[in-house]
């Protein structure tokens, strides 16, 4: 019995009270309402992205020296690029990054000012990203203009022949005969193989005009580290692997690396048509130019053959010593024409 009196009052109060809370529901300020399915294409929204492919066709040419030594290598290539941009309105700023890779190479070569032999192959790629930030002009009109701070890897290895050198570290690593005296070591050869880590910084814009608009960059490279193997250069000795008793023989013992440092200038310009609101075609060119020094090293051996008048005769020696040729001049230039399809959303 009381429990059910318990339940008759709480329905009683509920029934007061209800009548209240829904009167002072409406002295509340009204509440946000959902997001519209379509917030994120609406005009007030700052981000604005991009993303497309390029095709590049460039002239390259390369000057190495070692002490000396000098190569020259002229090519032509057919890259392919991906990119993606996204530019921020309210902050005014816009990142991008791009990949590429060189799918066809051709081109020549000479050492020293000599005759010019076919280039049998060579390797591009390259990796980048961008940070811009454009405060002059106005971006929701279209128009941007400030400064772009980037880095970019790129690995150029054109293909100038491989310089043997032996794999003999040791007495140990040589073949001989204590009846003949004849000996051998075994050999190895590199490609060539140069990367670039570079630092940019520079003045960038965009102009958006409706029909069409214009991109472009300048930038400098105070700073580019330059690393990797070449591969092509011989210290002398090359392909004499072997010998008799009683001679001495030096061979290169490594390919030759390289580190050293660059700085250039770089640029690029491109004119964009929009078919329809969402699709641009760009037309337009690119251009790098870095230059700097590197050391070079790698290992020289001296191989003592067997000694003696007569079988038997004693065991061969090896001494092993590295070489670094220091503050070796080199330049790299490419520019070609650009060509460029993206999507915008």
């Amino acid at each position: 019995m009381p429990r059910s009196l318990s339940c008759v009052c709480a329905i009683a109060a509920l029934s007061v009270v209800t009548p209240s809370l829904a009167a002072d529901y409406n002295d509340y300020p009204e509440l946000r309402p959902a997001y519209p399915d379509s917030w994120e294409n609406s005009d007030d929204n700052p981000l604005h992205f991009e993303a497309g492919v390029r095709y590049w066709y460039s002239l390259g040419q390369m000057n190495l020296s070692v002490g000396p030594n000098s190569e020259t290598i002229d090519s032509k290539t057919h890259s392919g690029e991906a990119f993606v941009r996204i530019d921020d309105d309210s902050t005014s700023t816009f990142v991008e990054a791009t990949a590429g890779y060189g799918i066809a190479h051709e081109g020549t070569y000479s050492t020293n000012g000599g005759a010019e032999f076919s280039m049998p192959a060579a390797r591009l790629g390259y990796v980048g990203a961008d940070f811009g930030w454009l405060p002059f002009g106005d971006p929701k009109g279209g128009v941007g203009l400030g400064a772009v701070v980037g880095y970019q890897y790129t690995n150029d290895s054109p293909d100038t022949g491989r310089a043997n050198f032996t794999t003999a570290e040791s007495a140990s690593d040589i073949s001989w005969s204590p009846a003949t005296g004849a000996w051998s070591v075994g050999g190895d050869s590199e490609i060539n193989n140069f990367e670039i880590h570079e630092a940019k910084i520079g003045v960038a814009g965009r102009a958006d005009m409706g029909a069409f608009d214009l991109t472009g960059e300048a930038t400098v490279t105070p700073y580019a580290w330059v690393s990797g193997t070449y591969g092509a250069y011989g210290a002398g000795g090359a392909g004499v692997f072997g010998g008799g008793p009683n001679t001495t023989t030096a061979l290169q013992a490594s390919a030759a690396s390289i580190n050293g440092y660059a700085y250039g200038v770089g640029g690029k310009l491109l004119v964009g048509f929009h078919p329809t609101d969402n699709l641009t075609l760009r037309l337009g060119g690119r251009a790098t130019y870095l230059q700097g020094a590197y050391d070079a090293t790698y290992d020289r051996v001296v191989i003592n053959g067997p000694t003696g008048g007569a079988a038997p005769y004693t065991a061969p020696t090896l001494a092993r010593q590295t070489f670094i040729s220091d503050n070796n001049p080199f330049s790299m230039f490419r520019y070609g024409a650009l060509v460029e399809l993206s999507g915008r959303f």
